[in-house]
């Protein structure tokens, strides 16, 4: 796999190795597309803790899922950061390992060796829960080659990957790179949908900061303004995401996994009592065996319209599309400043004026309760 200009990864042949079996071909899941399967069920679903919920982007729904399978001797994959804070697919034995895989990751993971790793514990009799998006899950399927009586698999609600070569710019210029201890693109400081980024660093300090005076709601504010750029400019305006994004094969009602898992965006309107301000996740039960696993969960269900669910989720049913300015992004984004190009191309206002304008009244509200 070898990255291109815009920072994606791609498969290259070593065509002095190659013996045209064909195999690589066989296994790609754009080629090949795996057996779908019809979604059965659909949750409103919580975490019995609400310190899971805390530590999770959503409901908790992946660690309801991992606790169960690493109880039971099982392995666990997932997105985790590396040394460099690049997303890479790793797996866990243990439950006090668990939490590098917690937490939504907005960046292409690297998927190095899982794939193998994984045949492998599935060889040695060992339960695997693979979790990914839908086009990872497919390839996973495509390379195993069999259905695994082992394997479950969770995907997520993907709305596109953005590259990793922009997200490492985004650090360079944005953050004390060599410094930072933790990352959490969604932090509920503010409830779980008024997340903000936040980045913590080895000496104690964060970003944003715990609120106190006027400097740290400032910083609380950028923390905000940082996650809210971000998201702007790629879950928003779909400025640097992967090319293959805009026409997704893995789109619709029909999945690539035992579960899907995502946001449950909209939960107010059509399911008030559903609404927790640590988390509710929207989760789709998608084969037998996720049926048979669903209870042994630790987790609070509550039946919906799964029409509902992809009303206020779109993305599940169609592609994004790309913004008209995304190949002269990429044209300059390695020799310009990143928040300076991103700012001219989407028509940002400078950080300047946006932090100011972004303490709304409801962030003012809980920054009062907090320091009562």
């Amino acid at each position: 796999m070898q990255a291109d200009e815009e920072g994606f990864l791609y498969p290259h042949v070593d065509k002095t190795a190659c013996v045209n079996c064909g195999l690589c071909e066989k296994v790609c899941p754009i080629l090949n597309k795996p057996q779908t399967y019809p979604v059965l069920e659909a949750y409103a679903a919580k975490h019995t803790s609400p310190d899971i919920k805390l530590k999770s982007s959503s409901g908790g729904m992946f660690s309801a899922l991992a606790e169960v399978i690493l109880k039971e001797g099982g392995v666990v994959f997932g997105a985790a950061f590396d040394k460099d804070w690049n997303v890479v697919h790793a797996y866990a034995e243990k439950l006090e390992d668990l939490d590098k895989l917690r937490r939504s990751k907005y960046v292409q993971s690297n998927i190095g060796k899982t794939y193998q790793q994984a045949k492998q514990f599935l060889e040695k009799n060992r339960t695997v829960l693979f979790t990914g998006t839908p086009c990872q899950i497919a390839g996973l399927r495509n390379y195993l080659g069999q259905e695994c009586k082992k394997l479950i698999t969770a995907e997520l609600f993907c709305h596109g990957i953005p590259s990793p070569t922009v997200w490492q710019k985004f650090l360079t210029e944005n953050t004390e790179k060599a410094n930072i201890n933790a990352i959490d693109f969604r932090h509920k400081l503010f409830g779980w949908d008024a997340s903000i980024l936040k980045i913590s660093y080895k000496n104690g300090t964060s970003l944003p900061s715990i609120p106190r005076g006027l400097l740290s709601l400032l910083r609380i504010s950028k923390g905000r303004f940082l996650r809210r750029f971000f998201r702007l400019s790629f879950e928003i305006s779909n400025l640097y995401e992967r090319p293959s994004c805009h026409q997704c094969r893995f789109k619709g009602l029909d999945k690539m996994a035992d579960f899907s898992m995502g946001d449950l965006w909209g939960v107010k309107q059509i399911y008030p009592a559903q609404y927790d301000d640590k988390g509710t996740s929207a989760l789709l039960v998608n084969t037998l065996r996720g049926q048979e696993l669903l209870s042994k969960l630790s987790i609070q269900v509550y039946q919906v319209d799964i029409q509902q669910v992809a009303k206020y989720n779109p993305y599940l049913l169609s592609s994004v599309g790309p913004h008209p300015k995304r190949a002269e992004f990429f044209a300059r984004y390695k020799t310009e400043n990143f928040n300076k190009l991103v700012r001219e191309l989407l028509g940002i206002k400078p950080a300047w004026i946006t932090i100011p304008l972004s303490i709304s009244k409801k962030v003012a509200h809980k920054v009062k309760n907090l320091l009562k």
